[in-house]
């Protein structure tokens, strides 16, 4: 078959980035023999700066699969005029692409977001009479109703009225959905088409990769002492992430007397220079912001870690982060503190503790038990984590779309 994959936001072969979910699903198709294209942005979402496209194309071509690059204006805040303008341009080039005789596939997968080019891709599929497969890993435009004062988040629907009816489109022109959580492909299933598919496909994590990047501290220059614990928070620094409930934790912690438990941050955003900021007028030394790190340190600072915190924003939609993966992977217990995916899967496995309340000396007491119930043995990462090993969910997508 010729498959179109449509994602201008992952991670794309031969960039300093991990790779992810695109990546692995773009390879099992074609490591099935299927001809495939994935579809994105000249302008890289994660470094804010311009791709190099050619080497790009070399790299996919060595991973046995085309990458077809969409021209889009330049922004630096994910939230913005700019970013709106650089969704819209790759909507155009996307619409222009496929009517000017482009690629005609068998099979399109396409990502929401972007809505815009949901529907674009939705009208592709029709033009052609392609099986069109719809993965949804954020729910736009309800994420955006937490930028809004409380008294009028009624009305981000309203708002973004266009985004809605574009999103529905979406779901009912589409021949299968699958979301990155339940709660996703539960938001589309009522405008789904009678016999139309769903299943949930989580982000997961590509364990071999992952266990082969750990090295000891050592190597890295860094040391732990005898009784400390870490607590490791890793990932994107942005505005879904409540930093500002993690430090007040950390000062509940301080307050205390828990001298013992640091919090590692290893990451970077929007929210680091203003993290650092607060880390140091509050003098939280039980807080080390690391910055962006290299895979193999984060890894390995990862493993070395007691427990994890995953402080989502619960009104942010976001119920499987892309982070719990790597928790997973290093056998951490975690502190979650948003309903959804990852507070069942941690009830269910007794994985963690999820803390709905926003009271820092109730994570606190979360955190202490964590600390307690992992008793200073060594950790083992359970069985049940294969279930997450992200090649293995990339070859569940690739049965769905031959079964179409």
């Amino acid at each position: 078959m010729k498959v179109v994959v449509i994602n201008p936001f992952d991670p794309l072969p031969g960039e300093p980035i991990r790779l992810g979910r695109y990546a692995a699903f773009c390879r099992a198709l074609a490591g099935r023999g299927h001809e495939v294209c994935w579809y994105s942005s000249d302008f890289s979402h994660a470094l804010k700066r311009r791709r190099d496209t050619a080497a790009i194309r070399r790299s996919a071509e060595g991973a046995g699969y085309r990458v077809a690059f969409l021209s889009g204006r330049a922004y630096t805040r994910n939230v913005g005029w700019r970013r709106w303008r650089n969704h819209r341009q790759l909507r155009r080039g996307l619409r222009a692409t496929w009517r000017g005789g482009g690629d005609r596939p068998d099979a399109i997968l396409v990502s929401l977001p972007t809505p815009g080019l949901g529907r674009e891709a939705a009208a592709w599929s029709e033009a052609c009479g392609a099986r069109l497969v719809v993965d949804v890993q954020d729910l736009w435009p309800q994420t955006f109703a937490r930028l809004l004062p409380r008294p009028l988040r009624w009305a981000n629907r309203l708002a973004f009225a266009w985004m809605v009816h574009d999103v529905r489109e979406t779901y009912h022109r589409a021949d299968a959905v699958i979301g990155a959580a339940r709660q996703y492909v539960e938001d589309a299933r009522p405008w789904l088409r009678p016999g139309a598919r769903s299943e949930v496909l989580p982000l997961g994590v590509d364990l071999a990769e992952f266990d082969g990047a750990v090295v000891p501290l050592e190597e890295l220059g860094l040391e732990k002492a005898v009784g400390e614990k870490w607590l490791f928070l890793g990932g994107a620094l942005s505005g879904y992430v409540d930093l500002d409930g993690t430090l007040a934790m950390m000062e509940e912690l301080q307050r205390r007397g828990r001298e013992e438990i640091g919090l590692l941050v290893v990451g970077t955003g929007p929210d680091e220079s203003r993290l650092r900021a607060v880390v140091q007028t509050r003098g939280l030394a039980n807080v080390r912001v690391l910055g962006q790190k290299s895979y193999r340190e984060f890894v390995s600072l990862a493993v070395a870690c007691d427990a994890a915190v995953c402080p989502i924003k619960p009104e942010a939609c976001v119920y499987f982060p892309n982070r719990a993966f790597d928790y997973f992977a290093a056998g951490l217990p975690i502190l979650n503190t948003a309903p959804g995916d990852l507070a069942d899967v941690l009830a269910e496995r007794k994985a963690g503790i999820t803390c709905i309340s926003r009271d820092p000396s109730e994570w606190a007491d979360a955190v202490e038990e964590l600390l307690t119930a992992g008793g200073g043995g060594a950790r083992q990462r359970g069985d049940w984590v294969a279930e997450y090993d992200r090649p293995a969910i990339a070859e569940r997508l690739a049965d769905l779309v031959e079964s179409l």
